[in-house]
């Protein structure tokens, strides 16, 4: 660490921590530091040891003033070495200046992770000393981490503002109204590595499987990755796209598809797999699902090939095991249009399962073996499109989870808990709706909808008609009205439609019902998510042509944006994808031909439909259609936070942990699929189905501070800090100008920007150059953080405490 950097480091852990506080007042005959707030502060860290607290550490005798103290400071009638100086202590060698205390700074880090718990890693007392890091390595798409310092995070205040020293509850809700969304990036419509695969026409995975630095691990400082097949469902005839399984090939393109991992910050590909082995046509289309499926630590992607096998691949994109046998039915020709992997540990033996519809297979003994495959439901109206979940139905002594499979719900044996042989094979999801402590399940009968108790089979209520036309695609769960109680969202060809069970009438009833346009398969998936954290979750549902997001309560256009899809089951989901710590929202899509009789997102005339008001917008490609995936996010990042997990068509949020919520029972490692799964519907701050939420800290915002520092050198040189006192995530590309107060007005002589995001508690420090023509050592700085109100790229939880107090350099006198 270079002496500057280590000035620099020790300069700003006391600017930020003063701002809780009374400051420094440091008699510097180099700098002068100012923080937020008006008040000086001071941090320093020398080598060697030494105790913690308050006592001072004297270079010499009695003082009075600091010329005495022969370029030293008086600090409480001792005089103290500039780097000892904390308030009015003066810290032992090896201490630094926090919280107007003397503290040690603890083992070395990279994240929290690595700090013992209330702790946080420091990384402007790490290697380069400006919280900021390398480039990346090659096979890398993440900077090489900064190695920081462990150091106690402040206490958290009470009602009455204690214990000194504190950080105040620092949250921000978003207001509601239409969502502000924006495409942070696009993936498509042409591919690094197998081009022309840019169809997506199953649900994707989000998680963290890659290690992005190259440090060995898999950690918050690595981003979330996207998992999916992607194929060419182009007619081989037309070069026009249409369903994967219309397009006049050999082998059908719902077959053939490409298996990519993408950097879900950025939508750099990583890796695309595009044979599971050399005599493989490619992978199906099946939606893939992650988790820790070999007790490693880390999560696996499970696949389907295209001749039916389940593989299990690993983050660097080498297939690991192979089912022993295919699955059944995948040698139907529309296999791969629509349906899911499912993934839990059905027998809680540390090994799970992995489901196909109705069949299951193990993956004990370094394997993936058949253990059943039942002769009843599979879990929608085709085995193509199956979709199935792992569920503790009975609520058995014995804890094992069911297969609910549709109209069937199978046991970890694979014999038959029950059977509703007189109702449809359709799609199933799960809650609690009487309420009763005991699950029910929402099952899609055709064009119908009916609450069956979970234990028995038995109907609760329904079935009740949907009111549009079509089957009626996989159901979601949520409190869409905000009551307390949960509701089922369906969708088909001309409606998407809202359910809200009424066990007083004995009744389904529709809470809302709005127009949509799915005239094809009426099979289409859909998720939930609540943007502002109000307690009513909206719809995001992508149909032919247009992605929705309706109000949870009304039914009302919240957000639109056009897109194609030849529709499968697949879903548009919500994910934190970008690991920033708010929610982004993830559309998918392939090239249907738009002007194609079948989908009509443009007339025999060549005229845009229009739906709910909103007229479809073709895309800038010859075809006209969309192809790959879009990822939007909130122009000000101020939708809530939100797990960065997704990891199966049939999520539901206790299915897979993450260390960051109680969704799962100790050890709770992320990416790991719990022994012991906890219901879903038994946590107050869940009951849902198909919805991302995580039960704390959703409004959790950054705060951004900042100081100055001016060198008493020419040219003018000022050293800002910018440090994050909040609870989330400080994203990069923080701005800060210095200006120089003269007697006509502040003129801005200096800007700058951080370059990385700052986890809570974290710093980044940059140099200035300030303006050689108007700045002079003579003159009074002070740094703000600036923000364009018309291009706001955060929300923070204070606005202020963005200005340093005046700072001169301390040799003007």
């Amino acid at each position: 660490m270079t002496s500057s950097s280590l000035r620099r480091a020790a300069l700003t852990l006391g600017f930020v921590f003063a701002a809780f506080g009374p400051g420094c007042s440091c008699d510097d005959s180099q700098t002068t530091t100012a923080s937020g707030g008006g008040n000086a502060g001071g941090a320093h860290q020398g080598g060697g040891t030494s105790t913690a607290g308050g006592g001072q550490s004297g270079t010499g005798g009695g003082c009075t003033v600091s010329s005495e103290c022969n370029g030293d400071v008086c600090v409480g009638g001792v005089c103290c070495a500039t780097e000892n100086v904390c308030a009015t202590a003066c810290c032992s060698t090896g201490s630094v200046c926090l919280f107007d205390q003397c503290v040690v700074p603890g083992k070395p880090c990279h994240t929290a992770n690595d700090c013992d718990p209330g702790q946080y890693c420091e990384t402007a007392l790490g290697d380069d000393g400006a919280g900021g890091g390398g480039g990346a390595m090659p096979g890398c798409t993440a900077p090489i981490p900064v190695e920081g310092k462990c150091l106690d995070l402040p206490p958290k205040c009470d009602d009455n503002m204690q214990p000194p020293g504190c950080i105040p509850t620092c949250e921000y809700h978003p207001p509601t109204g239409p969502l502000d969304a924006v495409v942070k990036y696009e993936w498509g419509p042409v591919a690094t590595t197998s081009p022309g695969y840019t169809d997506i026409w199953s649900t994707p995975a989000i998680g963290r499987i890659y290690d992005a630095n190259c440090d060995g691990n898999v950690d918050v400082l690595d981003p979330p990755d996207v998992v999916f097949v992607s194929g060419d469902s182009r007619d081989v005839n037309t070069g026009l796209g249409t369903c994967c399984h219309c397009t006049g090939a050999a082998v059908s393109r719902c077959k053939s598809g490409v298996l990519r991992l993408l950097d879900g910050r950025t939508g750099q590909e990583i890796w695309s797999l595009d044979k599971p082995e050399p005599a493989s046509v490619g992978f199906s289309g099946v939606s893939v699902a992650i988790g820790d499926i070999d007790n490693d630590g880390r999560m696996d992607i499970a696949a389907v090939t295209g001749e039916g096998y389940i593989v299990l691949v690993d983050a660097t994109g080498v297939v690991k095991r192979k089912s022993d046998v295919p699955i059944p039915g995948s040698t139907n020709g529309t296999f791969g249009w629509g349906g899911g992997l499912a993934i839990a540990d059905m027998d809680h033996d540390g090994f799970p399962e992995i489901a196909y519809g109705a069949t299951v297979f193990t993956t004990t003994n370094g394997a993936i073996t058949l253990k059943f495959t039942g002769a009843g439901g599979f879990g929608g109206g085709n085995i193509y499109e199956a979709l199935s979940t792992f569920v503790d139905l009975d609520g058995a002594a014995d804890g094992n989870l069911e297969l609910l499979a549709g109209r069937t719900a199978y046991k970890a044996d694979g014999s038959v808990l029950w059977d509703r042989t007189n109702l449809a094979d359709g799609f199933p999801a799960v809650g609690d709706f009487e309420p009763d402590g005991m699950p029910d399940v929402a099952l899609v009968d055709n064009d119908k909808v009916v609450i069956l108790d979970g234990a028995t089979g038995a109907t609760l209520l329904g079935p009740v008609a949907l009111p549009g036309n079509g089957f009626g695609g996989p159901p979601t769960v949520a409190d869409f009205d905000g009551d307390g109680k949960a509701e089922i969202g369906v969708a088909q060809q001309n409606f998407y439609t809202v359910l809200k069970p009424n066990f007083g009438g004995g009744t389904i009833d529709v809470l809302w019902s709005v127009p949509n346009h799915d005239l094809s398969s009426s099979v289409t998936g859909s998720s939930v998510f609540d943007f502002e954290g109000d307690g009513r979750a909206e719809v995001v549902y992508a149909d032919e042509c247009f992605l929705w997001v309706f109000d949870g309560q009304t039914g009302a256009v919240r957000f639109a944006a056009s897109h194609t899809s030849f529709t499968a089951t697949e879903a548009s989901i919500v994910a934190d994808v970008d690991g920033d710590g708010h929610s982004e929202l993830f559309m998918v899509s392939n090239g249907a031909d738009p002007s194609n009789a079948g989908w009509k997102c443009l007339d025999a005339a060549g005229n845009p439909t229009v739906v709910n008001g909103v007229t479809w917008t073709p895309s800038a490609d010859a075809s006209k259609a969309y192809r790959g995936m879009t990822v939007f996010g909130d122009k000000s990042n101020a939708w809530v936070g939100t797990r960065t997990l997704w990891n199966q068509h049939t999520y539901h949020v206790t299915n897979v942990c993450d260390d960051r919520d109680g969704a799962c029972a100790a050890p709770n490692i992320y990416g790991s699929i719990p022994k012991n799964e906890t219901p879903n519907w038994g946590l107050p701050w869940l009951n849902n189905f198909r919805q991302n939420v995580q039960d704390q800290g959703i409004f959790d915002a950054p705060d951004a501070t900042v100081a100055l520092s001016v060198a008493c050198v020419e040219p003018v040189v000022g050293t800002v800090s910018v440090r994050n006192i909040g609870l989330a995530s400080l994203p990069s590309g923080v701005t800060v100008g210095v200006y120089a107060k003269k007697s006509s007005g502040d003129v801005l002589v200096g800007q700058g920007a951080t370059t990385n995001a700052l986890f809570p508690g974290q710093t980044a420090v940059f140099d200035l150059p300030l303006d050689t023509v108007v700045a002079t050592k003579d003159d009074t700085f002070v740094a703000r953080i600036l923000v364009d109100p018309n291009d706001v790229t955060f929300h923070e939880c204070r606005d202020d405490n963005n200005e340093s107090a005046d700072v001169k350099p301390a040799c003007v006198q």
